[in-house]
């Protein structure tokens, strides 16, 4: 009879490891996985978001540059000061801007412009 018990205690010892051996590496396995899935799913999310709003920023760049050529074009000379007033706007306010200046004629158009921009922000 101990003979059967130590051979049963030597089977259920190795089945043991066997099953330990197999679980760990199991989990392993899909704790990797599930690991590289969710880190690629965030980078990917974070890579187009971050890529979207630098797309949004250089469009409004391009969009003020823009619209302070069109100016020097229209209505020449435009000081520094009034460059980097028309920079420093938002975006709602550059388009309004940029339809505005259809109407400009002198410096003094822009500027009356600008300080009625101010007032009304």
């Amino acid at each position: 009879m101990q003979i059967t018990t130590s051979w049963m205690q030597k089977g259920l010892e190795q089945g043991l490891e066997q099953g330990l051996e197999q679980g760990l590496e199991k989990g392993l396995e899909q704790g990797l996985e599930q690991g590289l899935e969710q880190g690629l799913e965030q980078g990917l999310e974070q890579g187009l978001e971050q890529g979207l709003e630098q797309g949004l920023e250089q469009g409004a760049e391009r969009e003020k540059e823009l619209i302070v050529r069109l100016l020097k074009r229209k209505i020449t000379p435009i000081d520094a000061n009034l460059e980097a007033t028309i920079k420093a706007l938002d975006l709602d306010s550059i388009e309004a801007l940029g339809e505005a200046l259809l109407d400009f004629s002198t410096v003094e158009n822009l500027r009356y412009w600008l300080n009625n921009q101010a007032k009304n922000s």
